[in-house]
């Protein structure tokens, strides 16, 4: 197989849309996640949709359907609209609901034993020290929500750059 010694221009140009974005978030934190809650809100609504369709087509094809997927779809759609129209109360709810998920990981990662850890002490050890490390920077979050919301940022920076770095590097092979 031959390879190719051109520059692949398309994966170039997404790779260097995905760097200008990531500087974008990190530039404008709080406006890019008002946008990230207005885009979830968007796919809350575009899940509610998916679930009614797939439930129609369901039914079509075994003649039977559960309901249930048009009242996730209908509960989807109603949640979708209340974060649109409601966009500074999701957006602080996001914010809180980033804190309690790493409180809520980092105790469950405490109690679930990995085959890793039960073979190696040492790495358990490190592993419960590293989930209490985590509740405590969860509780730091919580009642930091300012800090909260510039992490979630740098969180989405992250991979934007990451994405992009990864584009580049194949537009280069």
């Amino acid at each position: 197989m031959q390879q190719s010694s051109g520059i692949k221009w398309s994966s170039l140009l997404i790779g260097v849309i995905f760097l200008v974005i990531g500087v974008f978030i990190i530039s404008f934190p709080e406006e890019n996640l008002f946008a990230i809650t207005w885009l979830i809100g968007l796919l809350f609504i575009i899940n509610g949709f998916i679930e009614i369709f797939i439930r129609r087509v369901m039914k079509k094809a075994s003649q039977s359907g559960t309901n249930i997927l048009v009242i996730l779809g209908v509960i989807n759609i109603i949640i979708g609209l209340l974060i649109l129209f409601n966009v500074v109360t999701s957006t602080t709810f996001i914010i809180y609901l980033f804190a309690i998920w790493f409180i809520i990981n980092a105790i469950f990662n405490i109690f679930t034993v990995t085959p890793s850890e039960k073979s190696n002490k040492v790495f358990h050890t490190f592993s419960i020290l590293l989930n209490i490390v985590e509740i405590v920077f969860g509780l730091i979050l919580l009642f930091n929500p300012l800090m909260a919301a510039l992490l979630i940022a740098i969180f989405m920076c992250i991979v934007f750059f990451i994405i992009g770095i990864t584009y580049i590097i194949d537009a280069l092979n």
